[in-house]
């Protein structure tokens, strides 16, 4: 039986609530009257759909007024099934493990579904590809606990590693937010010893251990203002305003860039690209503009750009 055309038998019949003529249910289609036919036994005889005749109209759903009638099972069109194909590469990409294994079922569904589109496995795993960059990986046990209690609102006892001095320590938090940026995941929580928000690297956690206390949650508006204003995922106030030059020859290409929520730009008359960006950190900024190399400059303000011109002295050296 052909999917598809069950499918879009289903969706004129669910939008419909008289009898629709075999002609206009043809037409529709652009089926034939025996595909139709054989659509239609399936899925009365098989999918139990209450599809009636009403001699001198047509074909319906005979339901009340108040009833619905769903294809039992997981069933997409053949365009949903590709797009399902698409977010199934995604998945590939994910870490930890314990994402995979949350949807291996649905995914062997998925494959049973683009076979009977003639979509072999080997075709959407070969022709469609995710690229993943710097992707670091994080514990499949330690997500999961943290996982589970972000979503059961249970307070969490973690041995945070800090990357920048190598040392660990214990943390007492309130996980808010799971966060996958720029290829990695991120924990907003809510960190007692600190009593403020904090953002928190997953792969950096080296226990994570669920406690008996209920977590403190923390209002979305609360939770947004800490993550949103400032750039990329480093959170906080705004401290400053970046304004950047591109040079003509990106220009085009960076102004197809949406860089923050809030920017502000403008074309210079030598075709340059003038980018406004809020900031409250400079880390990720500055590794941001340093990725341009001679095709970016910053402008305002002085203590960023010598910021920049630090950390090129410095790289220069290195090749001196």
């Amino acid at each position: 039986m052909d999917i598809e055309r069950v499918f879009a038998l289903h969706k004129f019949f669910s939008c419909r609530r008289y009898p629709a003529p075999l002609d206009d249910i043809l037409d529709h289609l652009d089926i034939s009257k025996n595909t139709f036919h054989i659509a239609r036994n399936f899925m009365c005889d098989v999918l139990g759909a209450p599809i009636k005749n009403q001699r001198g109209l047509g074909y319906f759903y005979d339901l009340q007024e108040d009833e619905t009638y769903e294809l039992p099972g997981l069933w997409f069109s053949g365009k949903e099934i590709v797009s399902l194909a698409i977010l199934e590469q995604l998945n590939e990409t994910l870490q930890p493990e314990v994402i995979k294994q949350l949807l291996q079922p649905i995914s062997e569904r998925l494959k049973q579904l683009l076979q009977k589109q003639n979509i072999t496995q080997q075709d959407w795993q070969n022709r469609i590809k995710v690229a993943s960059q710097w992707q670091r990986l994080c514990e499949p046990e330690h997500f999961a606990n943290v996982a589970h209690a972000l979503l059961t609102r249970q307070q969490l006892e973690i041995d945070y590693w800090h990357w920048r001095t190598g040392a660990t320590n214990k943390r007492i938090i309130s996980p808010q937010r799971l966060i996958y940026y720029r290829d990695n995941w991120y924990l907003d929580a809510w960190c007692h010893q600190k009593q403020a928000l904090r953002t928190f690297l997953l792969d950096a956690i080296r226990q994570a251990n669920q406690l008996e206390l209920t977590a403190v949650s923390i209002e979305a508006k609360q939770l947004d203002a800490h993550v949103m204003p400032g750039y990329g995922i480093f959170s906080g106030q705004v401290q400053g305003i970046a304004q950047l030059k591109f040079s003509a020859k990106i220009s085009r290409r960076v102004s197809r860039e949406s860089w923050h929520p809030n920017q502000l730009s403008e074309w210079t008359d030598a075709g340059e690209y003038l980018l406004s960006i809020p900031y409250s950190d400079t880390r990720e900024l500055v590794r941001d503009i340093l990725h341009f190399g001679s095709d970016i400059e910053v402008l305002t303000p002085e203590t960023l750009r010598h910021e920049i011109k630090h950390e090129l002295e410095i790289t220069l050296k290195k090749y001196v």
